[in-house]
């Protein structure tokens, strides 16, 4: 099975060259942004929104990133109930804006400054295996979807600010566990138009296909996880903290978790020309997982 799990890791490492993905938080970020068939957490809400289908409970969570001329913020929260996961997320990224050529949509002599995106987003998912007889050697499936309304304003040297257009977008997402230890991930994104948050790297139309794979080593300490062009690692030596590291691409990535009692610190770094810091805090109040009679059937 390891052989297996490093062999697929290899090939998706080499199916091609990745791209910075500097949109999500301070864990993803720390394991070189490779979380799309990991997303075991309130970051899934950004990266894959079918991860949410398997968390139990309430989950909340800030990260901010840390860079000079730049701000940006993601904030995000999980509430499982009895009709599936809701997912509630918030994108805020704003940058001094050093080509100051297109003014038209600013009155004359008026010069724009700072240009500010913001993307709200809404998620669902629901894990198949809760309301569906299936055996238990086939795995579990969770499917996801998120609702993007994104928007763009631009600011003047006075503060004043006008928008500059929004949009509205969707994703359609997948998670596959075919057992404890090997999960993957599939987030078919921008259905219906364009990306406010994408960088110019990724280019911001069209549909894109985010595809990764994730597994568990040494009694679940050890989670490799890996899609096209990235590759993260996370090691838990004790109850309590990870360490991470990461490949993005071309930039390493390396990061620290703390977590005690549900409450979470986490820091994730991006080497790039200008270094990028994130930080994030995060709570849960998990809750027991249900049995599902329908998810133990085991037929031989």
């Amino acid at each position: 099975m390891r052989k297996t799990i490093l062999a697929i890791f290899v090939i998706l490492i080499l199916a091609g060259a990745g791209f910075a993905q500097e949109n999500m938080g301070a864990r993803p970020i720390g394991m070189g942004g490779a979380f799309t068939g990991l997303a075991d957490d309130v970051n899934a809400i950004f990266v894959n929104p079918a991860g949410i289908g398997y968390l139990k409970g309430e989950m909340a969570s800030v990260s901010t990133k840390i860079s000079e001329g730049k701000e940006y913020t993601v904030i995000g929260g999980v509430e499982d109930t009895s009709f599936g996961t809701f997912g509630i997320g918030y994108i805020g990224a704003s940058h001094s804006l050093d080509d100051t050529a297109d003014t038209t949509y600013l009155d004359e002599g008026e010069t724009p400054v700072k240009a500010l995106n913001q993307t709200l987003v809404l998620s669902y998912a629901r894990e198949l295996n809760e309301f569906m007889v299936v055996p238990r050697f086939m795995g579990r499936l969770s499917i996801g979807t998120n609702l993007k309304f994104s928007s763009c304003r631009v600011s003047n040297a006075k503060g004043l600010s006008r928008p500059e257009g929004s949009s509205v977008n969707a994703d359609v997402a997948a998670v596959f566990k075919p057992n404890e230890n090997l999960s993957w991930g599939l987030n078919l994104k921008n259905l219906v138009g364009e990306d406010a948050q994408a960088s110019d790297e990724q280019s911001a139309s069209g549909v894109k296909a985010a595809m990764g794979i994730s597994g568990n080593l040494l009694n679940k300490s050890l989670v490799l996880s890996a899609e096209e062009g990235c590759l993260g690692l996370e090691w838990r030596p004790v109850s309590g903290l990870a360490l991470r590291l990461g490949r993005d691409g071309e930039y390493n990535t390396a990061g620290f978790g703390i977590n005690i009692n549900g409450f979470g610190v986490d820091y994730g770094y991006m080497e790039k020309e200008e270094p990028i810091h994130y930080v994030a805090v995060s709570v849960a109040i998990e809750r027991p997982e249900p049995s599902v009679k329908q998810a133990s059937l085991d037929l031989q």
